[in-house]
């Protein structure tokens, strides 16, 4: 009897493997990945056929970023978003598409004038990648993810106010990035149209700004992510919801109604 029950056990397994039914199951849900880096930004947001990047970190923790995207078997990168080009912001951008095809790059308006930015328009120009300066609000589908940024309306004179503003939406559950934003753009945010986010990626790495409170307000999450390895008290004291600060990295898996903090 134990033969003969093992023979139907084998010739299920073969069946199954011929019929892919015993493989590992694929993962179609979204998962959005804040990568510790410091007080620097960098999110990677996938789904089982496309990837979108959210800055690229500094240069501190490139190997770890690498390693990062390496293990996730990414191959390539459907869109990369600069916020602002700050170091801790565009660190990574050109040793990434140094190894990954990035297909498309939208960015600030503001130039800071320094080294790794010189660097960064260098190789986009000699590689031919597609660069947008985003002049007007973009939304674009890609995969699961439905992608809307919203440049400044008009000319800061600071790197950190000219950040974009970005919201990636899965069917029900919407993110907010807030990237570097300080007192003045997030004013100009207010005066418009600000789409509720479950999950908020704090501005400017969570350091205190004085409207912060009117933002959250506005945008009503219910987690917040600080792109740091240190809290300020006072715009902890804000929060009346949980928060979790990239002293590793915080990943969360969004099946489209709701999202879970992946452990």
């Amino acid at each position: 009897m134990r033969k003969c029950n093992c023979l139907k056990v084998l010739i299920l397994f073969f069946f199954c493997m011929l019929l892919g039914g015993c493989s590992e199951k694929v993962n179609t849900n979204v998962e959005m990945s804040f990568l510790a880096c410091g007080d620097a930004d960098v999110t990677v947001i996938q789904d089982q056929d496309h990837v979108i990047l959210i800055d690229t970190g500094e240069s501190v923790c490139r190997d770890s970023v690498i390693s990062y995207l390496q293990k996730k078997r990414i191959q390539s990168i459907d869109l990369m978003i600069l916020t602002h080009p700050d170091k801790d912001h565009i660190g990574n951008a050109v040793s990434i598409m140094k190894k990954w095809d990035v297909k498309k790059i939208v960015a600030s308006s503001y130039r800071k004038g320094s080294s790794i930015e010189s660097e960064l328009f260098d190789y986009v120009s000699e590689n031919q990648v597609d660069y947008e300066v985003l002049k007007k609000e973009m939304r674009v589908k890609i995969g699961k993810m439905d992608v809307l940024v919203k440049p400044p309306l008009i000319e800061y004179d600071s790197s950190n106010n000219s950040s974009l503003a970005t919201w990636v939406i899965v069917d029900q559950v919407t993110t907010f990035f807030g990237a570097d934003m300080k007192k003045k753009r997030i004013e100009e945010l207010l005066r418009g149209d600000i789409l509720k986010s479950d999950i908020v990626k704090l501005p400017y790495h969570g350091r205190y700004i004085s409207n912060m409170k009117l933002l959250l307000e506005r945008l009503d999450p219910k987690f917040v992510v600080i792109t740091s390895n240190k809290k300020d008290e006072k715009t902890i004291s804000m929060l009346d919801v949980p928060y979790e600060l990239t002293t590793k990295n915080v990943v969360f898996e969004i099946d489209g109604k709701t999202f879970k903090r992946k452990r």
